[in-house]
């Protein structure tokens, strides 16, 4: 793993807080203490007559952001789908973000060279020393092989390792300040959303992992020839820079291209949305970003998917609850997705299941009367956002990926077909993996499944209890249970212990008096025995404390 040194640190943190400071958030600064970082000079405030103010403050918040690079922008554009921690007019802004950057001045062939131990001319004809594309991460160079066949080496900008790892650990350190000093930003559990962030950035910067990514997307789609998934090149390929097959093609809405290819937009984007479902439904394992620039239509009409390096990830048991939640989406069925939202959910608290009844009822219905360009989009997320809220409902990290590569693709749907209708354009696919799940060979296998954890139950459960009542034998077992308010309930229980005690001593003195005063025993005062007398007392002040404890507590 890759160190960043102290200086280089302290040198980034000084960038970070100029740039903070020239849009105008010295009073973050300051209430975080980093002010001390940085000398008078340094602060926005002394040089100009913060023209900057003139901007919205969301408008700020986006321009700082852009400016301050990469891992903010990155960040920016997770939070900008997460309506569930930033306000509404803050996510629009930050959808705006734009992760294209002026390209680094890089001498390819040497590059290559070096990155690969070889002499360029014995390999490649020839390369383009101009990059057809440039993002913060990495840039993007055409290349040919002495064979004649069209590549692209996809190359990480240099230092850029170093760069985004020093960023992290700033994020890191400010959120932790800023949690101590905003109780709001303690409640958002953004700490917990930064570290999952860091990790997925992390995967992004390595290209191994996003080479074992493409050759995985390649064993999932192997049958379907709807799908083509760029050839990769491992011979040309290190953690730093990525070989691989040059797509020729059209973006995925490019109407004009799509038609000259003898294409239906429609069709393509029919196509799409059920590729992508598959991705999610039968694969678990889905691309995180399928914007027009990252997915390709060929001449043949195959969707051609190219950055791979953030991709999501579900595990069997999610993907059958996914599954589960669409069905009941299509059906319809609040009851049943209120249960699967519920299984899903890493914490909820519902406190009112009719009226998360009722709140999923009404986006069914504003989903299902409505083509694509009559539903404000915002407004059902809003409200989607209130019922997590209001439920204290937190779902696993890749729900939110997968909202936002819906998202990106309703944003495709609307340029290609406005009247789209999104229950509509899954219901096939969907009732197809119903028709599965009722095949012979889906209920076998979950026969089999449902018969092998039986029979662990079967066998590990006798021995467990025999192992259980051995203990208790032996007397070896020791009851360990926390009662919530146990030290309050015991307070209670001593004082109606110690009232009980009191009125039997009562009785006991009332009734032994009396005995005495019948029997007549003893010395007599008043014709009665001084015994008895004593015995009247004593039970007339333990009734007059009782009375008077009944009193304070009431």
């Amino acid at each position: 793993m890759m160190h960043i040194n102290g200086f280089q640190k302290i040198k980034r943190v000084g960038q970070i807080l100029k740039i903070l400071s020239k849009h105008g958030f010295d009073e973050i600064i300051s209430r975080s203490n980093l002010d001390r970082i940085l000398p008078d000079s340094f602060l926005f405030w002394n040089n100009h007559a913060r023209k900057i103010f003139e901007d919205d403050f969301n408008v700020r918040i986006r321009l700082a952001i852009e400016e301050l690079g990469p891992t903010f922008i990155k960040l920016g554009q997770l939070l900008s789908n997460r309506p569930d921690i930033i306000p509404e007019d803050l996510q629009e802004e930050l959808i705006k973000l734009q992760d294209d950057v002026p390209a680094e001045s890089i001498d390819i062939r040497i590059r290559i060279e070096n990155d690969l131990e070889i002499r360029f001319e014995d390999h490649f004809l020839s390369i383009d020393p101009v990059p057809i594309a440039s993002a913060s991460i990495a840039q993007v160079y055409k290349a040919v092989l002495l064979n004649g066949k069209e590549v692209v080496f996809k190359v990480k900008r240099s230092q850029i390792d170093e760069a985004i790892r020093a960023d992290l650990d700033f994020i890191k350190d400010l959120v932790k300040l800023l949690q101590r000093k905003y109780e709001v930003i303690y409640k958002m559990n953004l700490y917990q959303i930064v570290l999952s962030f860091e990790s997925s950035l992390l995967n992004e910067l390595s290209f191994t992992n996003e080479l074992n990514n493409i050759e995985r997307f390649r064993r999932n789609f192997a049958d379907n020839k709807e799908v083509h998934v760029p050839k990769v090149y491992r011979k040309y390929s290190t953690d730093t820079l990525i070989c691989m097959e040059f797509i020729d093609g059209v973006k995925v809405n490019d109407e004009e291209g799509l038609k000259q290819y003898g294409l239906y937009p429609k069709s393509v984007l029919q196509n799409l949305l059920d590729l992508y479902l598959e991705q999610v439904l039968m694969h678990g394992f889905f691309h995180a970003d399928p914007h027009p620039g990252n997915v390709f239509v060929n001449q043949k009409g195959q969707v051609v998917f190219i950055d791979f390096g953030s991709m999501g990830f579900m595990i069997p048991e999610d993907r059958n609850i996914i599954e589960a939640m669409v069905l009941d989406f299509l059906a319809n069925d609040a009851k049943g997705l209120i249960k699967n939202i519920k299984k899903l959910a890493i914490v909820h608290h519902i406190e009112d299941e009719r009226r998360l009844e009722r709140d999923a009822y009404e986006i069914f219905e504003m989903i299902k009367q409505n083509a694509l360009d009559d539903i404000d989009i915002s407004v059902m997320l809003n409200k989607l956002n209130i019922v997590l809220q209001s439920n204290h409902i937190l779902l696993p990290d890749f729900v939110y990926i997968l909202l936002r590569g819906v998202s990106i693709l309703e944003g495709t749907g609307r340029q290609i077909d406005a009247e789209l209708n999104v229950p509509e354009s899954i219901a096939p696919f969907a009732k197809k993996i119903a028709a599965q799940k009722l095949s012979p060979e889906y209920l076998i296998a979950q026969l089999k499944e449902k018969a092998k954890f039986a029979k662990d139950v079967l066998t590990e459960v006798p021995e467990d209890l025999l192992d259980l009542l051995e203990k208790v034998k032996n007397d070896k077992v020791m009851l360990n249970h926390k009662m919530q308010d146990f030290d309050n309930l015991q307070l209670i229980l001593h004082r109606m212990g110690n009232k009980f005690l009191l009125s039997i001593l009562a009785m006991t003195f009332g009734v032994g008096a009396s005995i005495l005063a019948h029997g007549r025993v003893g010395y007599l005062i008043g014709g009665i025995p001084v015994l008895s007398w004593f015995g009247f007392i004593m039970s007339f002040v333990i009734c007059f404390m009782l009375l008077s404890h009944l009193y304070k507590s009431k």
